[in-house]
């Protein structure tokens, strides 16, 4: 097998903010010809427990991961090393240099003042020197050491789970392009099925499925977004992509561009390549739709229990097209009411 084959590019690593403070660190690379390996670790050469990863097919048809670690108080250096699952080759590793968990950081890969991230290397390069003088590199996750593996994927879920509400998304349905016999209202923040009414040719108009879409698209970043469906009889939820049709009859399938999950007749599918049918006892009142437009996933929850209950992946779209929130509802008497967060 050849190196090129292999490996996959630099990892490059971000300091993501909450409420103008340090939130988490997220790694990433892609263009591997498997999934990678990834291991976090500090200026004192210690292994640290990702929160969690993701990996991801990207449009070159290789492998993507995205690691994401909680920064310590304690610690100002961190690296991110990425290998692949071959022990001969070589590991490929990035560095980050937080001055101040509270106030600021340095992030390489963004437009940083030359003198600052100049020092900001210099004084990682000298620190990670005197480092490995000192302490030797323990190969060890510090998770699978402190906690046992159900109490480990418990925590695991939990730290997900609250990532995800972070993300939040206020999606407000718009009646340019909603079907006819729809009754959208609460501006813009609850649906119903009505009598069609005569509306204004659009060409962006649904005129065969009851369907609605969010007003806005999405072209980057991870949203997610919460519809109250309680004794709705039958409703369908998920996202589309700008380009995909939407007049006439049609199915709502991955190649088309649409990505659904589906109530109807007390039975719950995912509209897959091929239908997949769920378990008849799962009957949700509130449904959690999660969209990571780089990592290219559409994830479904029981946004009560924070279960996770479907997930599209490898969704296909051009970079840059926006991805709408979908709604249908053909019940007369129970609405669609989109959550606030």
């Amino acid at each position: 097998m050849k190196l090129r084959e292999v490996l996959g590019e630099q990892p490059s690593i971000f300091l993501n903010y909450s409420n103008e403070k340090p939130n988490t660190l997220e790694c990433h690379s892609g263009g591997w010809h498997n999934e990678p390996n990834v291991t976090w670790s500090n200026q004192d050469g210690y292994s640290l427990p990702s929160l969690f990863n993701i990996f991801y097919k990207d449009d070159s048809g290789g492998f993507s991961i995205k690691s994401y670690l909680s920064p310590k108080p304690d610690s100002s250096i961190y690296s991110c090393l990425v290998r692949p699952d071959v022990s001969s080759l070589q590991d490929v590793k990035s560095y980050l240099y937080v001055l101040n968990l509270e106030r600021t950081s340095i992030d390489f890969s963004s437009k940083a003042d030359g003198w600052t991230v100049a020092f900001g290397v210099l004084l990682a390069v000298i620190l990670l020197a005197a480092a490995a003088f000192i302490v030797k590199w323990k190969k060890m996750n510090d998770l699978e050491r402190t906690y046992e593996p159900k109490a480990a994927s418990h925590l695991q879920k939990e730290i997900e789970w609250r990532l995800i509400h972070s993300s939040a998304a206020d999606v407000i349905l718009d009646q340019e392009t909603a079907h006819s016999g729809l009754l959208l209202f609460d501006n813009g923040k609850r649906m119903r099925r009505g009598k069609l009414k005569d509306l204004p040719e659009n060409a962006e108009r649904f005129d065969f499925w009851s369907c609605a879409v969010g007003k806005e698209g999405f072209t980057s970043g991870s949203h997610y977004w919460v519809v109250d469906v309680t004794e709705n009889r039958s409703w369908r939820l998920g996202a589309v992509k700008g380009s995909a049709k939407r007049q006439g009859n049609f199915t709502m399938a991955p190649q088309l561009g649409y990505w659904v999950l589906v109530w109807n007749n007390d039975h719950l599918k995912a509209l897959s390549v091929q239908e997949t049918n769920l378990s008849r006892r799962l009957k949700l009142s509130s449904v959690g739709i999660y969209l990571d437009y780089e990592g290219r996933l559409l994830s479904f929850y029981n946004a009560d229990v924070g279960t996770h209950v479907y997930t599209f992946s490898n969704m296909e779209f051009t970079s840059g097209e926006k991805v709408f929130p979908l709604f249908l509802t053909l019940d007369m008497e129970k609405d669609l009411i989109l959550r606030a967060q």
